[in-house]
């Protein structure tokens, strides 16, 4: 059984639709369906959520917000007439708008958008729609409850197929409750870990995940396979895949994920595994990914590891700071903080200040305005080797690298460079990791 999921662009209207049972009706394993409220699509302007958030925003001010339920009705029924669905949304947004009336609840009014546009799927699959509501359940934590969500869907019927609205559930006080931005994809994940599905298929408009930043690298490769866990590392450094929440039940269950995209089907995408897989036959480098603002606070201190206090002392202070240490590279009489954009709650002047009075370093360094770039990869340990050339590329194009650190289960190597030269880096390093493959480098502009 495969368990897929369509973003908001692949249902946005009624064209989107027709890809969606097309790519369904190919695949006798596509039972389950989890669909996100229509997005933004041709004429379609505003995602369907975002004019609900309007909706929101409108009645908690008192303002009349007609205007803008008639947008949403108008949207889902031009899809509704194209496809000669029949569903009667007149009475289910009379029946929302009681609900509304009575019942006020921002995340119930939300949730609508997936609600309605999985009624319309439904219909147009001939499958059975199933209220995420009666199917994920939330624990008083907000996190999913899984021994009554498992219970719950054991006891749905067997259907020939089913569609399920993502992005909402039921919480402890039995009403609705949204999941974070990208909710559906966390839907989509838990309902393939209940049907212990063979395959989790996420479809949106991009052909697979890509191995850097196109904005930077303009027809950068596609990814065709990757673990979960260089997923993970490349997500922690700026790639908008899928949140932790949305990878974590089919990573935990074993179960693959492909990235597909709905309106070229053929296209094979990427492949999400576990690091165990045999199947596994990865790229040397898997993903670059980088973020910005880093301040850099080195401190040194003569037989560090026989004043491991000094340690725990800076990362107090940080905490104390509410700011975010993403990494913490450690030598024999140096350790470094690297701190994401503390300006935001401290001055630089104050942290190193307080650092320093709590730690009595023998030396404190600062350094501001870093950019901190990932490259990713299961291969790393068994190719030292490209780290030597990347660096020595940087090098002959007059990059200053601020910083080098490798993780400790040797999958994330880690180089810091000025803000100013983060995207010259990416180019670079790109650049050279093609020319570790075997095969002619691509031409960028201003790279030696």
């Amino acid at each position: 059984m495969k368990v897929v999921k369509f973003g908001g662009s692949s249902v946005a209207d009624a064209g989107q639709f027709q890809k969606v049972k097309a790519i369904i009706n190919q695949d006798p394993q596509r039972q389950i369906v989890v669909i996100s409220a229509a997005g933004k699509y041709g004429d379609a302007t505003r995602k369907l959520t975002d004019t609900l958030y309007l909706i929101a925003d409108g009645l908690e001010a008192g303002r009349d917000v007609t205007p803008l339920f008639a947008q949403v009705t108008a949207r889902l029924e031009a899809i509704n007439q194209v496809l000669h669905l029949h569903v009667p949304l007149i009475k289910l947004m009379n029946t929302i708008r009681h609900h509304i009336a009575t019942h006020y609840s921002r995340d119930y009014l939300v949730s609508r958008g997936e609600f309605l546009t999985a009624h319309l799927m439904a219909a147009y699959l001939g499958y059975t729609f199933v209220d995420a509501a009666d199917l994920l359940f939330f624990d008083q934590n907000g996190t999913i409850d899984e021994a009554k969500t498992l219970a719950a869907y054991r006891r749905l019927p067997r259907h020939h197929g089913i569609v399920v609205p993502g992005f909402y559930g039921q919480n402890a006080a039995g009403h609705v409750q949204l999941m974070a931005r990208g909710g559906s994809d966390i839907s989509g994940a838990w309902l393939a870990r209940l049907a212990q599905a063979d395959l989790y298929e996420n479809w949106t408009d991009v052909s697979g995940i890509k191995m850097a930043d196109p904005r930077i690298i303009q027809d950068a490769d596609s990814i065709d396979v990757m673990s979960y866990d260089e997923l993970r590392e490349l997500t922690y450094m700026g790639f908008s895949v899928f949140q932790e929440e949305a990878v974590q039940p089919v990573r935990e269950s074993g179960i693959p994920t492909r990235i597909l995209n709905t309106n070229v089907p053929e296209d094979p995408g990427t492949l999400i595994i576990q690091d165990d897989d045999p199947a596994n036959d990865m790229r040397i480098i898997t993903g670059i990914a980088g973020r910005k603002h880093y301040l850099v606070v080195t401190i040194r201190q003569y037989q560090l590891a026989l004043h491991l206090d000094i340690i725990q002392h800076a990362l107090d202070v940080i905490a104390d700071h509410h700011l975010v240490v993403d990494y913490l590279p450690t030598g024999i009489d140096s350790f470094s903080l690297l701190i994401r954009e503390p300006r935001h709650q401290v001055s630089v002047h104050e942290l190193t200040a307080a650092i320093k009075a709590a730690c009595q370093p023998d030396k404190l360094e600062v350094t501001e305005n870093v950019a901190l770039i990932a490259m990713v990869s299961r291969k790393l340990r068994q190719r030292p080797a490209i780290a030597g050339k990347v660096l020595a590329n940087l090098d002959d194009n007059l990059l200053n690298v601020q910083l080098v650190s490798q993780t400790n289960d040797d999958i994330n190597l880690l180089i810091g460079v000025n803000d100013k030269d983060y995207d010259k880096a990416i180019r670079v390093i790109y650049s050279s990791i093609h020319q570790n493959f075997h095969r002619p480098a691509p031409y960028i502009e201003g790279i030696a």
